[in-house]
């Protein structure tokens, strides 16, 4: 499963970021929620979460809430490597 985002900064300044693996973990970590509810439950703190998560893993961001003052708004993309949670692999 992946996720594609932009987050948009107050200076104007745009990151684009894909959401992976390693986010998903440490976001199902942290707030004891899998994100398989995101379908029907997902909060807008828990997609800037997921941005900013990415962002620091590649060093592009301190802490989450002072990284949040920084920021306009954080948008998710339409992408065709966003895969279900509810599909099944193939087998074949």
């Amino acid at each position: 499963m992946k996720m594609n985002a932009t987050v948009e900064y107050a200076d104007g300044s745009v990151a684009d970021v894909v959401i992976s693996a390693p986010d998903f973990v440490a976001f199902e970590t942290k707030y004891d929620r899998s994100v398989a509810r995101f379908a029907t439950e997902i909060k807008f703190t828990d997609i800037c979460w997921l941005a900013w998560h990415r962002l620091h893993r590649d060093k592009k961001a301190g802490e989450f809430e002072p990284w949040l003052e920084t920021i306009d708004g954080v948008n998710l993309e339409e992408s065709e490597d966003i895969v279900p949670l509810d599909k099944t692999a193939p087998t074949s």
